[in-house]
C-alpha cells in the first residue's frame, strides 16, 4: 500500500469516527494522487471535509491549481465536492417529497439502502449516491408505475413493461432524482444470483419504519437489511470489485444495529452462499482501516482481508474501469462453475461468447431473435474496441489478466475451489 492509500484510509476513519485527522504532510503529488483514489471511491466530499484544513492539503491545492493551464479540464476539487453535496441535498428532497406522494396515494415502498445509509454517516450529505432504490410488492409494480408518471417521473425505457421488469429506472427531468423500482431484490433470472432472493421471501411483511429528516420510510428489517448489503456487495466483488464506501456501509449498519440483528443466522447464510470469509474480511477491513469493530461471530472467522482491501482500493466503488468490467464475465463464469478456469482462452471464451441471457439487456432485440446472439457478439465486440479507442484504455490483455487475478481471489476467500 502507497503513502496515499495509507493516508486515505486514515482520514476515512477520522471523518466516520468523529476524530480530527493529523497532518500527514504529503507531497502535492501525494495529495492529488489522495484525492483521484477518494474521487473513484465515491468520499471525496467526506475527504475534503476531513482534510481542506490541514495546511499541507491546502498547499497541495494551490500548488496544483496553479500548474493547470487555463483550458486544462480537470476538476477544481472543493468545488466538485460541493456540487456534489448541494446535489444529493436536491436529491434527497426530492426523494423524501416523492415518498410523501406515494403515501397519499396510499402506497409504501420499502427503501433499501442510500437513504438508510447515509443517515448513518456523521454528516449524512457527505455521502453522495446517484440513485435510490425501493422494492415494492409485484402485485402493485402498475400502481406505482403511473404514481410515478403522476408524480413527474420518466421511465428510462418507455417501451417496457414495468411487470416483464425486474428493475426498472425513472428520472425526473430537470432534477437529480433518479430512482430503480425493484420488485425483488436480485435477478431472479440469473444462473448464480436468483437463490439470493429466497431468505428475503418474506421480507416485505417485515419491514420496519425509520426516519430520516422529518419523514418516515418504511426499510427492511436490521437483520434482512444487513444480509441483503452483504450478499449485494458479494455480487458486484464477483462482477469486477466494491470500494471502500461499500464496506464503511456495511459496517457503519452493523455497529448502528448490533443490538438488533440475528448475526448467527447472518453469518450462516453466508456460509451457505459461499461468502463467509468474504464477509468477514469486509468488516476485517472496517476493523482495522476504518475503526468500526467486526461483529463477534465475524471476527471468529479465520480470514486475511490484506488482499481484499487491495482490490478495494483498485475498484473504486463498484469497479467501474472498462478492464475491469470486461474481467467480470471471467470471474461470474468461474463462480457459476464453482472453480477457477484461468487459461487464456478460457478467459476469452468467458468474457466476449456470452450467451443470450447475458447480452439481452444490452441488445432487446435477442430476447425475439436468439439466433442473432452470433450478431450480438459481433456488436459487442465493436463496442469495446471502439470504447477503448475514445476513451484510450489498456489492451484487451488487461482484461484477462485482472479476471485470471481476481479468480486467484475468489478461491483465497473459498468462493470458488482452488485448482487441483
Amino acid at each position: 500500500m502507497n503513502r496515499a492509500d495509507a493516508v486515505l484510509l486514515s482520514l476515512t476513519d477520522a471523518a466516520l469516527n468523529k476524530r480530527p485527522p493529523v497532518d500527514p504532510e504529503l507531497t502535492t503529488e501525494q495529495w492529488i494522487a489522495l484525492l483521484r483514489r477518494a474521487e473513484a471511491q465515491k468520499i471525496l466530499p467526506l475527504i475534503l471535509d476531513a482534510s481542506i484544513s490541514l495546511p499541507s492539503c491546502r498547499s497541495a491545492i494551490r500548488g496544483w491549481r496553479q500548474q493547470q493551464s487555463s483550458c486544462e479540464a480537470e476538476l477544481q476539487w472543493k468545488d466538485h465536492a460541493l456540487e456534489q453535496v448541494a446535489r444529493q441535498a436536491v436529491q434527497e428532497n426530492e426523494f423524501l417529497n416523492l415518498v410523501l406522494g406515494l403515501r397519499e396515494r396510499g402506497l409504501e415502498p420499502v427503501v433499501l439502502k442510500g437513504p438508510v445509509l447515509r443517515d448513518l454517516w456523521p454528516r449524512p450529505l457527505l455521502r453522495p449516491s446517484v440513485d435510490d432504490d425501493v422494492l415494492v410488492p409485484e402485485a402493485q409494480i402498475m400502481d406505482f408505475h403511473r404514481a410515478f408518471l403522476e408524480l413527474g417521473l420518466r421511465p428510462d425505457d418507455p417501451e417496457a413493461d414495468p411487470r416483464q421488469c425486474q428493475e426498472l429506472g425513472y428520472h425526473k427531468p430537470g432534477s437529480p432524482l433518479y430512482v430503480e423500482l425493484h420488485r425483488c431484490l436480485f435477478d431472479p433470472d440469473s444462473e448464480f444470483f436468483a437463490a439470493f432472493n429466497e431468505p428475503f421471501a418474506e421480507a416485505l411483511g417485515r419491514s420496519v419504519p425509520i426516519q430520516v429528516q422529518d419523514v418516515r420510510l418504511q426499510t427492511l428489517a436490521p437483520t434482512d437489511h444487513l444480509l441483503f448489503l452483504i450478499l449485494h456487495a458479494f455480487k458486484h466483488f464477483l462482477h469486477s470489485g466494491i470500494g471502500l464506501r461499500v464496506g464503511a456501509d456495511i459496517c457503519l449498519f452493523a455497529r448502528h444495529y448490533a443490538e438488533e440483528l440475528d448475526l448467527e443466522y447472518i453469518k450462516n447464510q453466508c456460509a451457505a452462499f459461499r461468502c463467509l470469509r468474504f464477509a468477514a474480511a469486509l468488516f476485517r477491513v472496517g476493523e482495522k482501516q476504518l475503526g468500526i469493530p467486526a461483529p463477534g461471530v465475524f471476527a471468529e472467522v479465520e480470514s486475511d482481508e490484506t488482499a481484499l482491501l487491495e482490490d478495494m482500493l483498485d475498484a473504486g466503488l463498484y469497479g467501474e474501469a472498462i478492464d475491469r468490467l470486461h474481467s467480470a464475465n471471467i470471474t461470474l463464469a468461474a463462480a457459476a462453475r464453482g472453480k477457477g478456469e484461468t487459461s487464456r482462452a478460457g478467459g476469452l471464451k468467458s468474457s466476449l461468447l456470452l450467451p443470450a441471457s447475458r447480452l439481452s439487456g444490452r441488445y432487446p432485440w435477442l430476447k425475439k431473435r436468439p439466433w442473432l446472439l452470433p450478431a450480438a457478439w459481433a456488436a459487442r465486440g465493436a463496442d469495446y474496441l471502439l470504447g477503448r479507442k475514445k476513451y484510450g484504455r489498456q489492451s484487451p490483455a488487461a482484461s484477462l489478466r485482472i479476471g485470471r487475478e481476481r479468480v486467484r481471489l475468489l478461491e483465497r476467500y473459498g468462493i470458488i475451489d482452488e485448482n487441483r
